[in-house]
C-alpha cells in the first residue's frame, strides 16, 4: 500500500495507449493529481496497434513521466493479459506478512506452467464468512514484465506493485461501493479483450474473460469496408466523421452482419454467466456497470443504453474520474478508459 505522504501514480498499459493518474492524497496539494495519456495511433507512432513494440512502450512512459513529479512516487503498473487470470481463493484467516507465501502454494495446481513462472498480485475482498480471508489475484507470466522491470528500475526505485488490468478496476469500484448490498456486475471494455465479473455481497466472484474489444471491431469494419484500421480507429473517435469512401460510422457498424453477431454473442455470453450464477446462488445481478475506453465509441453507448431490452438487465456507464478527479477537463473521446489507472494508483 502506497504511504500516505507520497504522490501515488497509477500506469495502465493498454494495446491502444497508455493512461496514467497520479493521486496526491492531501487536498492541499492536489495539484499534483491530474490523468495523463500518451496514444500510439493519436501521437502517430504506428498506423496498425500490431506495430506497437517495447521501444513505443518505453518512449511513451519516458513521454508521460517529463510532465510529474515521480521521483519519490509510489508506482503501481498494470498490464492486460490474453487470457482468463483472475483466481478468488478463501483461505483461513493468516497472519498478513504469511499471506503470500501462502498464495504462492495455493496458486500452484491452478496454473499451466509451474508457479514460480509467474508474477501475482492480490486484493482482500469483504468478509463473507467467519474466520475466512477472501483473496483475489491476478497472475501474468514473468518473461511478460522482465523487459518493463527494467524501465521502471532506470526510472524510479518505488515499483511496488506489478497488477493486471481488471485487479485494480474491481478494487476502486469495491473501493467506491463498500456497502452495495445488491449482486451487480463491473464490464470493462478494452482495446484488444474486455472482463466482466459479478459481485455478490454474499458469494465469490465470478470472472469471465471476453475476446472483444475496440481493435476487433476495428478490424472488422476495415476488412469489411476495404479502408486502414486507423482510418476506422478515428471514425470511431469522431476525429473523422465520414470514411475515405463517404461512409458515416453508423452505416459501417449497420451494414456489416459481424459486427451485429459479435455484439449479440457479447450480450448472450453475458446473459449466460448471470443466469448461471442465478441458478447456482439464487442471486439475480441487479445491474451491469460499463467502464472502458471503448464506451468513448457513441454506437457502443447506444447500444448499453438498451442493455435492459437487449441483455434483460439495466446498464449504468461508470466513469471514477468523476469521484477523485471532480476538476478535471477530459477531453472529448477520452473519458472511462482511466478505471483501470485510477484503480491503480490508489492500492
Amino acid at each position: 500500500m502506497a504511504r500516505s505522504k507520497k504522490i501515488r501514480i497509477g500506469i495502465d498499459i493498454g494495446t491502444n495507449s497508455i493512461k496514467l493518474a497520479s493521486y496526491y492524497p492531501k487536498k492541499k496539494n492536489r495539484h499534483h493529481s491530474v490523468l495523463l495519456k500518451y496514444d500510439f495511433l493519436e501521437e502517430d507512432v504506428v498506423k496498425d496497434i500490431r506495430e506497437v513494440n517495447e521501444t513505443h512502450v518505453m518512449n511513451g512512459i519516458k513521454n508521460l513521466f517529463s510532465d510529474i513529479p515521480y521521483r519519490r512516487a509510489d508506482i503501481n503498473v498494470g498490464l492486460s493479459a490474453q487470457f482468463q487470470n483472475l483466481f478468488f481463493l478463501q483461505l483461513p484467516q493468516i497472519a498478513s506478512h504469511e499471506l503470500k507465501q501462502a498464495l504462492f502454494w495455493e496458486l500452484n495446481p491452478l496454473l499451466a506452467d509451474p508457479v514460480d513462472q509467474y508474477d501475482f498480485d492480490y486484493a482482500l475482498l469483504p468478509q463473507t464468512e467467519k474466520k475466512k480471508v477472501n483473496v483475489l489475484l491476478a497472475v501474468i507470466k514473468k518473461n511478460r514484465i522482465e523487459w518493463l522491470q527494467k524501465v521502471f528500475k532506470s526510472l524510479s526505485s518505488n515499483l511496488n506493485l506489478l497488477e493486471t488490468s481488471t485487479l485494480p478496476t474491481i478494487d476502486l469500484f469495491q473501493r467506491l461501493n463498500p456497502k452495495v448490498s445488491e449482486t451487480v456486475g463491473v464490464l470493462q471494455l478494452g482495446g484488444s479483450n474486455s472482463h466482466y465479473t459479478i459481485l455478490d455481497p454474499a458469494q465469490h466472484p465470478e470472472f469471465l474473460y471476453l475476446p472483444f474489444g475496440g481493435n476487433i471491431l476495428n478490424r472488422t469494419i476495415a476488412k469489411a469496408a476495404d479502408i486502414p484500421f486507423i482510418e476506422v480507429e478515428y471514425l470511431r473517435r469522431g476525429v473523422l466523421e465520414v470514411s475515405s469512401g463517404g461512409t458515416p460510422l453508423t452505416s459501417l457498424y449497420m451494414e456489416n452482419p459481424k459486427i451485429e453477431a459479435q455484439l449479440k454473442e457479447l450480450a448472450l455470453t453475458i446473459r449466460k454467466l448471470n443466469f448461471r450464477h442465478f441458478y447456482n446462488t439464487g442471486q439475480k445481478t441487479e445491474k451491469i456497470y460499463v467502464t472502458g475506453g471503448l464506451l468513448n465509441d457513441t454506437f457502443i453507448q447506444s447500444f448499453f443504453s438498451l442493455a435492459e431490452e437487449i441483455m434483460e438487465i439495466p446498464a449504468e456507464l461508470w466513469d471514477p474520474i468523476l469521484d477523485y478527479y471532480p476538476d478535471t477537463e477530459v477531453t472529448p473521446g477520452n473519458a472511462y478508459q482511466f478505471s483501470t489507472a485510477i484503480g491503480l494508483a490508489l492500492r
